[in-house]
């Protein structure tokens, strides 16, 4: 069976969803995009997305309405959640995407990005792909430029010898485009 997959298309309709939901409620909220649905949407990298990983506020409410859409529209309990959150540092940016009447959607920037796919070195995901696509768009030129972008946006903890390898992969592979 074929993987459920996000497009650009979904992704809106579901942020007017819950921009009505949180209106119907008399509140605002907040949603902070990583991952593959700022690729899909603001960096057009891809079609579509597994799910939406973001941070989100108020959270208690948004998780409210975010489940109440995944029943509503069969969707994966998880199409839209946080948990990367504890990923992001103080250092990274994020740039306004969407605003509507009750909800503001943002995305990480390019480098932020970047330090995430890069330190999240999954083999069975779409990190490396991803990764030599955010270093075309920042015209990555050395090795040493990515490392300092791990260095700047991602917990010392996460420099790991796996994220050195898979850097120094994705590179070469960048490299050889």
């Amino acid at each position: 069976m074929a993987e459920f997959q996000l497009s650009k298309g979904d992704m809106h309709k579901y942020f007017m969803e819950i921009n009505r939901r949180l209106a119907q409620e008399g509140k605002h909220g907040e949603i902070f995009m990583l991952g593959g649905a700022a690729l899909t949407l603001v960096f057009n990298a891809r079609e579509a997305t597994r799910d939406i990983d973001a941070i989100f506020h108020p959270a208690e409410d948004m998780r409210e309405i975010i489940k109440d859409i995944a029943h509503e529209y069969d969707l994966a309990e998880d199409w839209l959640n946080d948990g990367a959150k504890n990923f992001l540092t103080p250092q990274m940016k994020f740039n306004s995407y969407l605003s509507l009447s009750n909800l503001t959607i943002s995305s990480i920037d390019a480098e932020g990005l970047l330090a995430l796919k890069l330190t999240a070195a999954r083999a069975d995901s779409k990190d490396m792909p991803d990764s030599i696509f955010l270093m075309s768009i920042l015209n990555i030129h050395t090795e040493k430029e990515l490392f300092d972008i791990i260095e700047k946006y991602t917990y010392p903890q996460m420099h790991t010898p796996k994220v050195m390898f898979f850097t120094k992969e994705a590179f070469e592979k960048y490299h050889r485009k």
